[in-house]
C-alpha cells in the first residue's frame, strides 16, 4: 500500500504450480524477469515482462544446473564460452532487453539443444 509497494502478478496463463499452466514461464517471471512500467512517470506494473543481461545470466545458471547438470566452475566456464554469443543473438534491438516470451528459445540456444524440455 505504501509508496514503494509492488505486487508482481504473472499473466493469467502462467499462474504457477498446480494450475496446469506453463511452469517454466511462471518460474522465469516470478524469479528473474523485470516488469516494464505502464509509463515512465507513474511506474505502475504493465504485465509486460523482459530479461536484461543480469537477469538472463542468473536464470542461465539455474537452467544449466537443472538441464545440463552443470554447476560451479563447470557452469561458469560454459557461461564464459556461450552466454555472450547467445545474448547478442537474441538482443536483436541491441537495447539490453529480451522479451520473456523469447527466453525458452534463448535457453535452448544456450544449451545447444533446441529440443530440450523446459519446465
Amino acid at each position: 500500500e505504501g509508496h514503494w509497494s509492488y505486487n508482481r502478478a504473472a499473466p493469467e496463463h502462467f499462474d504457477g504450480p498446480g494450475s496446469g499452466d506453463d511452469q517454466f514461464m511462471n518460474s522465469m517471471i516470478s524469479k528473474y524477469a523485470m516488469e516494464a512500467p505502464v509509463s515512465k512517470t507513474d511506474g505502475a506494473p504493465s504485465g509486460n515482462f523482459y530479461f536484461n543481461h543480469i537477469t538472463a545470466f542468473e536464470a542461465a545458471k539455474e537452467i544449466l544446473e537443472t538441464h545440463l547438470g552443470l554447476k560451479g566452475k563447470d557452469a561458469d566456464d560454459y557461461l564464459d564460452k556461450y552466454f555472450e554469443k547467445t545474448w547478442e543473438h537474441f538482443d536483436t534491438a541491441s537495447d539490453g532487453k529480451i522479451e520473456t516470451a523469447r527466453m525458452s528459445g534463448f535457453f535452448r540456444f544456450l544449451c545447444a539443444n533446441m529440443q530440450i524440455v523446459l519446465h
